[in-house]
């Protein structure tokens, strides 16, 4: 949805000069409607996301896509432990965020300039091939640092330069109502497969080696591509970036913040929300359990239950929206400090109780301000606009991380947990009580 809306968070579409609901695109014999933020229905109106199996496809391929890459990841960072020095196996893990950074923002730009589908396939075939190689380089006797880092690279390019296009499928599968609904199942997918994917990553690769948790990713690339291939079909045709160089059309995308607070304000609190919970679950779970002398089972089951409250989280956000759903969620994210504060509390049930509350309110939040996002942010920016806050997770967040490390080891985990979930309540109570936040339907 454009700056230039009725009422926030209403869709409307134009017939003449005669305002008409956004629901009904036909009328007077089948003529096309295009929306006054220049969405244009193609064909007939989606059904409910519940009975539209064109979404279900969606959440069901991602979800599959998900799970290939947590096996994957797992299997690459014990790999690169076991193979190497530490030192080279943090390079080898890491070194795949350098591109992705370096290249995010030109993939908002092209995002918002070419066709959605052409980009995202071309991205999983080229990572479907990466893959292949590697396992045949790998199958060969290769086991080489060189080569990993190389597939951590390519895998960087491919993801930097498609992965905005991705984050605006959706707006172009289902109706505006829907929106937050399918970004609620696609978090409980992510959810889901993170879960399933890490033991299995950590079960092929013992079993049967890295060059088969190369395969199984590969598929998943394969599948996806294919879905998007012969399945998935937009319904909604976006408004593309006007002509030009790439780099007037990226300075376009920071002059629509820079001229739009609402969404400028909304952009930048969903670009700091993991600054203060990613060090915390990261870091600050293994420094408890380890300094507490307790079982490393613990760092699993705790994550497993931050996964669980976040699935209940995101369950409960699909039933329960209504309005100023942004507004809602970041006061739910005050709470959240709480969670992280807890998690530095030398007591088991102190530490689960704090994973499971930062676990439901993620899972709440997430769902209404991603589904917020998507609506408000117009539909010929939301490529750029969403490679922004990707970037803040690329970039801020891992400056964070050693620095939670250096006030843990100063002052003691406690310390570095409180701080993280002071700094998280307060942004989250400065953003949610801004009238741009308020003010959002």
């Amino acid at each position: 949805m454009s700056a230039e809306q009725v009422e926030p968070g209403t869709e409307r579409v134009m017939a003449g000069t005669e305002p008409i609901d956004a629901g009904n695109e036909r009328v007077d014999g089948g003529t096309e409607r295009v929306a006054s933020d220049g969405v244009e229905p193609i064909g007939p109106e989606p059904p409910p996301v519940r009975r539209d199996p064109v979404a279900w496809t969606w959440i069901v391929g991602a979800t599959i896509s998900l799970f290939g890459d947590s096996v994957f990841s797992v299997a690459l960072a014990w790999t690169a432990v076991r193979e190497f020095a530490p030192a080279l196996a943090g390079l080898i893990v890491a070194v795949g965020m350098l591109p992705q950074a370096a290249l995010m923002l030109f993939g908002g730009v092209i995002a918002d300039r070419l066709d959605t589908r052409r980009v995202m396939i071309i991205g999983e075939l080229v990572r479907a091939f990466v893959l292949i190689a590697a396992v045949l380089a790998w199958q060969a006797g290769l086991h080489s640092a060189g080569l990993m880092i190389m597939v951590q690279v390519l895998f960087g390019i491919a993801v930097g330069l498609s992965a905005p296009a991705r984050s605006t499928l959706v707006r172009q599968l289902v109706r505006p109502d829907d929106l937050v609904a399918v970004s609620g199942w696609l978090q409980i997918g992510g959810r889901l497969a993170t879960l399933a994917g890490a033991p299995a990553g950590a079960v092929v690769v013992a079993a049967a080696g890295f060059g088969v948790a190369m395969i199984v990713d590969a598929v998943t690339f394969l599948v996806i591509a294919a879905l998007l291939i012969i399945v998935i079909r937009v319904r909604y045709r976006l408004p593309r970036a006007g002509g030009g160089s790439v780099l007037a059309n990226l300075k376009d995308g920071f002059v629509y913040l820079a001229r739009h607070p609402r969404q400028r304000t909304l952009t930048l609190g969903i670009s700091s929300l993991n600054v203060f919970i990613t060090p915390v679950v990261a870091v600050g779970v293994a420094l408890r359990v380890s300094t507490s002398g307790w079982s490393a089972t613990w760092v699993g089951l705790a994550e497993a239950s931050l996964a669980v409250g976040a699935i209940i989280g995101s369950a409960v956000a699909i039933r329960w929206q209504g309005t100023h759903l942004a507004a809602r969620g970041f006061w739910v994210l005050v709470l959240q400090g709480v969670g992280l504060a807890a998690v530095g509390v030398g007591r088991l049930p102190v530490l689960l109780g704090g994973m499971i509350i930062i676990g439901l309110t993620a899972g709440l939040a997430s769902v209404w301000i991603s589904g917020v996002f998507q609506r408000e942010i117009a539909p010929s920016h939301l490529g750029r606009v969403s490679s922004l806050n990707r970037l803040g997770d690329l970039v801020i967040t891992p400056l964070m991380t050693p620095l939670f490390g250096l006030v843990a080891g100063a002052g003691g985990v406690l310390t570095a947990t409180i701080a993280c979930g002071v700094a998280m309540s307060g942004l989250c109570l400065l953003v949610g009580t801004r009238r741009e936040i308020r003010t959002l339907a």
